[in-house]
């Protein structure tokens, strides 16, 4: 290593779920970097791509101030949500992702009752950051238990739905999807010049055989015979909704994330972005690209999934969009990694176990099997620098 510079090593992993959060990840990547190059500098980018996560990732990164809001949850039951205020750009901005309130967790304490999940809690805690004066409101939308397109927000943030009979439906929820005859969106909180980011990782539409109802009704708790009734009921709702805003929103990719929530707030001005360019970005992560040595970065599992814009996908482009050749290592819990990966830009993923395990050992071990991994990634990327000496 002599007459060498240091090595300058970036850890950029979203959270391991059941296990580590994002900084967490990358605490333990720096102990392992650091067991095997004790000189090398090691920085942490707290990061997520709009999973549930991502907020706190921002907040840590960017040192937010973290507050908490009472509001309701996926079935209208009060609960303290957690959100982070900060300064971007000179712009006040708050974010918080949308599983704080309406996450699959409060779903499940409430038996995936599909039907009478809700989203209103995000349209209060939109209205809480337009209270304090914030002028960009981040909405992670991973993570949810709710399916009802968004609807519960609206409602929330000043929207009015009528039935057939021209009477209001008062506290809509996705059971009343089908009810919905009438849609005003004329009247509502969120003013034309506050910016509503909304970071998805999914870019799942709203309808269709991939859509929302069709690929994540069943885990929050609709049954396999009622599907296809949700699926026609989601469709209505949308065409109203569609012709009320005078424009085909619910055909936009990533509508369908979040239950429909990504449409929702759509119709309110909301801009469907891809969580981790947004993330990395808003990190300084993506600036400092082009002078890393070696990028570690992960993320539970690493399958077909990761190639379409998830964390590592976009750490392995921001490096070589920055015109970096260096070396972009993902470790994962479950590798199941596709060509498009490589063809992106990733050098390597690796699996972190050390043996056979169950799940309940991978999780325990997770924060010591990273820093292992790490280092044995360290010391080849040692190795092969003294080769070139």
């Amino acid at each position: 290593m002599k007459n060498q510079k240091k090595i300058n090593v970036a850890a950029a992993l979203d959270s391991f779920k059941g296990s580590l959060t994002s900084r967490e990840a990358g605490e333990a990547v720096r102990r392992g970097v650091l067991s095997r190059i004790p000189d090398a500098e090691v920085s942490l980018s707290p990061v997520g791509d709009g999973g549930e996560g991502t907020a706190d990732a921002l907040c840590a990164a960017l040192c937010a101030e973290r507050r908490f809001v009472t509001v309701s949850d996926t079935h209208g039951e009060p609960v303290r949500a957690e959100f982070g205020l900060y300064a971007r750009d000179g712009v006040r901005t708050a974010v918080f992702d949308m599983a704080a309130c309406c996450g699959l967790r409060f779903a499940k304490s409430h038996g995936l009752d599909y039907a009478r999940s809700t989203t209103r809690g995000v349209g209060e805690m939109i209205r809480h950051a337009l209270d304090l004066g914030c002028r960009e409101i981040a909405v992670g939308l991973g993570g949810s238990g709710t399916g009802d397109g968004g609807i519960g927000a609206l409602a929330a943030l000043g929207a009015r739905f009528t039935d057939r009979g021209g009477q209001e439906i008062a506290d809509p929820r996705t059971k009343d999807l089908g009810r919905v005859a009438a849609a005003d969106l004329s009247v509502l909180a969120i003013p034309p010049s506050v910016r509503l980011t909304l970071l998805c990782d999914t870019d799942v539409p709203l309808n269709g055989e991939c859509g929302a109802v069709r690929m994540y009704a069943r885990q929050k708790g609709a049954l396999e015979e009622e599907i296809p009734q949700l699926a026609e009921e989601m469709e209505r709702f949308s065409a109203v909704c569609d012709r009320a805003a005078g424009s085909p929103v619910s055909a936009l990719p990533g509508s369908g994330a979040a239950g429909g929530l990504g449409y929702g707030l759509t119709l309110v001005g909301g801009q469907i972005t891809p969580g981790a360019p947004y993330v990395l970005r808003a990190v300084g992560f993506s600036s400092a690209a082009p002078h890393f040595d070696l990028v570690i970065t992960g993320e539970g599992r690493t399958d077909a999934q990761t190639a379409t814009g998830k964390l590592p996908m976009a750490v392995a482009r921001a490096v070589r969009d920055a015109g970096n050749p260096c070396p972009v290592v993902c470790l994962c819990g479950i590798d199941d990694s596709v060509p498009a990966l490589y063809e992106a830009g990733m050098d390597a993923v690796f699996a972190i176990a050390d043996r056979p395990m169950t799940a309940e050992e991978s999780i325990a071990r997770t924060a010591a099997l990273l820093e292992k991994a790490a280092g044995n990634v360290a010391a080849a990327v040692l190795a092969a620098r003294r080769a070139t000496e």
